[in-house]
């Protein structure tokens, strides 16, 4: 019986024994860790700073070459389009150029800053159609890509012409372009305003958009 009591005694002891050479340990880890941090901050500190001041100074840059960019835009101009094809007016920013052509009771405006490139597979600033098919049959045009999930679609109403219904369709929105495109009713005829890349959805939707009317 003594001999089992010393056992127990033994186990009893050893365990704070452990506890406390872990936690020893455990100090002596953290207190490593904060020398090397302390050590770290002595010798490099200048160097932290100065690429914390740098990251500052390229975030402040980056901010005011923003807001240039977009007070270069004022003031805006407005394109006034022919009255048979709905009189649309746009107003746009002034650091774009327009190329319009007009046949066969269609017209198509091309809008890009500084110039207007001949290529067409250049993704555009701005696009604006009036096509010569009704609107269920361009609407129809668009199914295909929104049922493969390349494109999300939703109703739209201008904020000039709230009582117009049409569709905005996100994503592809032909069989080579991602943008936005809005598609509106023209009597026997359908505009469609599309912005070919993600780079002009902010120009699109504040400047185009906000300020798009025509003769329905």
């Amino acid at each position: 019986m003594r001999i089992d009591n010393e056992r127990g005694m033994i186990n009893v002891l050893l365990i704070p024994l452990i506890i406390a050479v872990t936690l020893l340990l455990g100090s002596l880890g953290f207190g490593a860790w904060a020398y090397m941090s302390r050590q770290d901050y002595k010798y490099n500190s200048d160097e932290k700073s100065d690429a914390a001041v740098e990251v500052a100074v390229e975030r402040t840059k980056t901010e005011k070459d923003n807001e240039f960019l977009e007070r270069e835009k004022e003031p805006l101009r407005e394109y006034i389009g022919p009255a048979a094809l709905g009189g649309m007016t746009v107003k746009y920013p002034k650091t774009w150029s327009v190329h319009v052509e007009e046949k066969n009771n269609q017209l198509t405006a091309l809008m890009h800053p500084d110039y207007v490139p001949a290529d067409p597979a250049t993704s555009y600033a701005l696009k604006i159609e009036v096509i010569n098919s009704p609107y269920d049959r361009v609407v129809s045009s668009m199914e295909g890509a929104v049922k493969a999930g390349k494109a999300s679609a939703e109703a739209y109403n201008l904020d000039m012409l709230p009582d117009i219904i049409g569709l905005r369709v996100d994503g592809q929105i032909d069989s080579k372009k991602e943008g936005s495109a809005i598609i509106l009713p023209l009597r026997d005829k359908t505009i469609r305003i599309s912005s070919e890349g993600a780079d002009f959805i902010g120009d699109l939707d504040n400047i185009i958009l906000a300020n798009f009317t025509f003769n329905p």
